[in-house]
């Protein structure tokens, strides 16, 4: 299967046309303003696919309520649209006594890999101990690990559970796991950096960033074009976190990150298609 790219992360979508936006996030409309008033169904996101001839990885992101009913919806979309969403994350809640079990329903049965975790909104650090034994599954199994790593705009979770150190810890603990940085670790980007360079098992998507902010000199993204264009152009991915970001504005701006031909086509495409052919099996021509 051919595309002009691979979205790594897009967010969990059903089959209604307008999804209500539960309570909990008029924290992200504060900031992401008219993204969540937006057409957010399944329905939407496989047009805005077709329309710009991509794929996509759906993350199970969830913060709160229930997980198995997150992972369902993803298997859903996996189901039915097999030709533009790819792939898909599971997630657990690992406070439950049963985050394993959960976990494991997904894989087994749902047909989803991986585990998507957002420790700035379960308010836990990235190495809490009741992570570990999903952490040692993981690696066990051949499943990556996606975190929600930088700023969170929780009212009640700090940042600092966002921390990209966080990941270079549970690299060092868990040397063969595959670990993906979602949202590429703002503030600390040269952190970020430096554990990308350190462990070539931890990858970089910079879903909901619009590439124009990651250029010039205001946004605190400087080094990012410079490391993606040499020592971690292999370790860094594509990603919308749609409907956040929608792909024409996406793939309009990613050119202003004056990346190299040979970059460029690993950062839309290459990265993600051998990540999903190692771990997933799924080979894309």
């Amino acid at each position: 299967m051919s595309s002009s790219f691979i979205d790594f992360r897009v967010r969990p979508a059903g089959s209604e046309d307008r999804i209500e936006v539960p309570a909990r996030d008029e924290h992200y409309a504060r900031v992401y303003k008219s993204k969540f008033a937006a057409d957010r169904g399944i329905s939407a996101l496989i047009g805005d696919l077709e329309a710009h001839d991509g794929l996509a990885v759906m993350q199970a992101e969830w913060e709160d309520d229930d997980p198995v009913a997150v992972n369902e919806l993803v298997a859903e979309a996996l189901r039915t649209h097999p030709g533009r969403v790819v792939a898909g994350i599971a997630t657990t809640d690992p406070r439950l006594p049963n985050a394993l079990e959960i976990l494991r329903h997904a894989h087994d049965h749902l047909g989803l890999r991986g585990w998507n975790f957002q420790p700035g909104f379960l308010k836990m650090t990235m190495t809490d101990p009741r992570c570990a034994e999903l952490f040692a599954y993981c690696q066990a199994n051949g499943h990556p690990v996606t975190v929600h790593t930088g700023v969170n705009f929780s009212p009640t979770g700090s940042i600092e559970f966002g921390r990209p150190l966080g990941l270079c810890n549970i690299a060092c603990a868990y040397p063969d796991l595959v670990l993906v940085a979602n949202h590429g670790g703002w503030p600390w980007v040269t952190e970020m950096l430096a554990v990308l360079w350190k462990h070539p098992n931890v990858y970089a998507d910079f879903g909901a960033i619009a590439p124009k902010r990651m250029v010039g000199s205001a946004g605190g993204w400087e080094p990012v074009a410079h490391w993606m264009n040499s020592m971690v152009s292999d370790q860094v991915l594509l990603a919308s976190d749609w409907p956040m970001m929608r792909h024409d504005r996406l793939l309009t701006e990613v050119s202003l990150l004056g990346l190299r031909e040979e970059s460029l086509a690993k950062y839309t495409r290459g990265n993600a298609a051998r990540l999903l052919d190692t771990m997933w099996g799924t080979a894309l021509s």
